[in-house]
């Protein structure tokens, strides 16, 4: 009997071992300057970021914050000196002011969200020129990578929001008919947003498109990758007029979901008119497809890529090190009770490096019952085996 109970502590020693195979880290290249540090993680380190942490040279947890919508809390902002009309050419414009709060400065948050209250009878398509000015200078255009519209094409949708940069004093906007007539300005409200999302894509990805045998008018677009979506660039074969395409992602043909498209596309050259940009919920996600009303061809299809970010305070010529495939190491305290003043464009990215082992790395936790679960046949077999000998011990000694 006490082979017995020895050969089963072995078992249960066998059943809370721990497997350190998976644990690995990933370097970080050192920053110049102490400070707020952006890490952009790859698609490899993006797909393991839960339960990934970050430490110095001797293993100290460092305190983190993942880059995501919502991680600042939005504010209005009051406007002042705001004048609405039309310019010399009859264009309908507005110049405004932004007054801010105690203590900001300017470009507190990286985004303005401008709601525009517009006036006009539907049908209309209006192209956007945006400009600032700082303190005692001219305007000066934005040059986006893509034109700034607004539009009410009901029943099919209406924008009357634009996302902007913040880094000027004062605003100019301007509206210019492509379709119908321009909307009269009658006023504006702002507010300042740290969106990571409405920021330009770091990535433009070409992939595969393919024409759905099975579906008529549908595209898959595939990536060598799963990546972070965030968005589209779709160019329509002309003339296209304003449509809303179906999106469904999915991590496998067999995983499909649908996302609602807030955007319109269209390409009407002989209107001198052209919208191609889609935004999308951030999803990991190698295939996507794409689905256009009948007569309607997607002439270029690129996926819109933003990597997730992490941000630390770092220290100058410090050692630090991306922790994955394991337990979370916490670190004391919130970094959310701290400013972020500028943080996504403060700083020089850092860059992951190459996977090496991890001896610092923390196991994954599991519950008794699931380390004990391989184990099971064995343990139910050698109880067999106890119960068979004390019943034949019995046996033997009552006979």
């Amino acid at each position: 009997m006490r082979h017995m109970a020895f050969l089963l502590l072995l078992l249960g020693l066998a059943c809370a071992r721990e497997d350190r195979a998976a644990l690995h880290r990933r370097p970080i290249s050192p920053t110049a300057a102490s400070g707020w540090a952006r890490l952009p993680l790859d698609a490899d380190a993006q797909r393991q970021v839960k339960g990934a942490w970050l430490a110095d040279a001797a293993g100290r947890s460092i305190p983190f914050l993942e880059v995501r919508e919502g991680l600042w809390e939005s504010r209005s902002l009051p406007l002042e000196h705001t004048l609405t009309g039309k310019d010399a050419e009859g264009r309908p414009t507005v110049e405004f002011s932004l007054k801010l709060p105690e203590g900001w400065r300017m470009g507190e948050r990286e985004t303005l969200q401008l709601d525009l209250d517009l006036d006009g009878p539907a049908p209309w398509v209006a192209q956007v020129k945006a400009e600032r000015q700082r303190e005692g200078g001219a305007f000066i255009a934005y040059d986006l990578p893509s034109p700034l519209h607004l539009y009410d094409l009901s029943p099919s949708g209406s924008r009357r929001s634009l996302d902007m940069p913040w880094d000027g004093q004062r605003y100019r906007l301007t509206l210019t008919a492509s379709q119908g007539e321009a909307p009269r300005i009658r006023g504006l409200q702002a507010r300042a947003e740290t969106r990571p999302e409405a920021l330009e894509a770091e990535l433009a990805l070409d992939g595969t498109l393919t024409l759905e045998p099975a579906k008529p008018h549908t595209w898959r677009l595939t990536l060598p990758d799963a990546d972070r979506i965030v968005g589209l660039d779709l160019v329509l074969v002309p003339p296209a007029a304003p449509l809303r395409p179906e999106i469904s992602i999915g991590e496998n043909a067999d995983d499909p979901r649908s996302w609602p498209c807030g955007d319109l596309v269209w390409n009407l050259p002989a209107l001198n008119t052209k919208a191609s940009r889609i935004a999308l919920p951030p999803v990991q996600a190698k295939t996507l497809t794409l689905s256009l009303p009948e007569g309607a061809t997607p002439q270029s299809v690129r996926i819109l890529v933003r990597r997730q970010t992490l941000i630390f305070p770092a220290e100058a010529g410090q050692a630090y090190a991306l922790h994955l495939g394991g337990e979370a190491k916490p670190a004391p305290g919130n970094l959310g009770a701290l400013p972020s003043i500028r943080t996504l464009a403060a700083s020089t990215p850092l860059s992951l490096g190459a996977t090496e082992p991890d001896d610092q790395g923390l196991p994954r936790r599991e519950s008794a019952d699931q380390r004990a679960r391989p184990w099971m046949p064995w343990i139910a077999g050698l109880a067999l085996v106890v119960l068979g000998g004390a019943a034949w011990w019995l046996f033997r000694r009552d006979a």
